[in-house]
């Protein structure tokens, strides 16, 4: 019982040290690649396969490629297969996976709740195989079972926890990609309509002086529809921008 307690303790400053090291690079927002052996990273899809690589090359051909959100690495082939997209890490003997610092401590912070979460069942299982031939009193191994039932529940609210947070780190990094595209797109619009604008605007002052000159009687253009038009196209610029 001493022995698993101990472990647990060990395990439980790794978990706390690993939480907090997930919030720093979700907070600097670090996407800086990390490896992970016996492991593979799987995207939304596959961008590129290079053969005759290596870890390393497979590595910085990542962070070269904007599009690649990580990579795997085979170590029996030496292909590098590139993806792109939120993906997942899985288990594959033989194989690297190559992903951002976020994603690299998420993962990490699973396996060690998994790890707590068995050895706080295995302490549970000790304590109840073994209540008869404790010495404490009954209120005292009460409490002590209350205590390992809230810290299994404690452990199971911190697993959603680190999924939620997940889940909105990628929801955000989405909507900073799409807030990036629909900007970009109103400022073209918004250069479009204004030289249109100012097209009307140069020939409405053309037309007044060619009006001056022969005396307003051969205007084929309302100078009042004109400026009316551009009126309206620098409004609807301005609206939409």
């Amino acid at each position: 019982m001493e022995s698993l307690g101990n472990q647990f303790n060990i395990l439980l400053t790794q978990y706390q040290e690993t939480y907090q090291e997930f919030l720093n690079a979700i907070n600097s927002n670090n996407n800086t690649l990390t490896t992970l052996s016996n492991s593979a990273f799987v995207g939304k899809s596959n961008i590129d396969t290079i053969q005759n690589s290596n870890q390393n090359n497979c590595l910085s051909s990542c962070t070269s490629n904007s599009s690649c959100s990580g990579a795997t690495f085979d170590n029996n082939s030496n292909t590098c297969t590139l993806s792109s997209g939120n993906g997942n890490i899985i288990t594959s003997t033989n194989q690297t996976a190559i992903v951002k610092q976020a994603l690299y401590y998420s993962y990490q912070l699973k396996q060690l709740n998994n790890k707590l979460i068995d050895l706080n069942n295995s302490m549970m299982q000790n304590a109840n195989n073994n209540m008869n031939n404790y010495s404490q009193t009954q209120e005292s191994n009460n409490q002590k079972s209350e205590i390992l039932n809230n810290n299994y529940n404690t452990l199971e609210q911190e697993r959603e926890e680190i999924e939620k947070m997940v889940r909105e780190y990628e929801t955000l990094n989405s909507a900073y990609e799409n807030g990036n595209i629909s900007v970009t797109s109103n400022y073209y619009l918004y250069i479009g309509y204004l030289l249109i604008a100012i097209l009307l605007i140069f020939l409405l002052l053309k037309t007044n002086v060619s009006s001056g000159q022969t005396g307003g009687g051969h205007m084929k253009v309302s100078p009042v529809l004109l400026l009316f038009l551009a009126l309206v196209i620098l409004f609807n610029a301005s609206f939409k921008n």
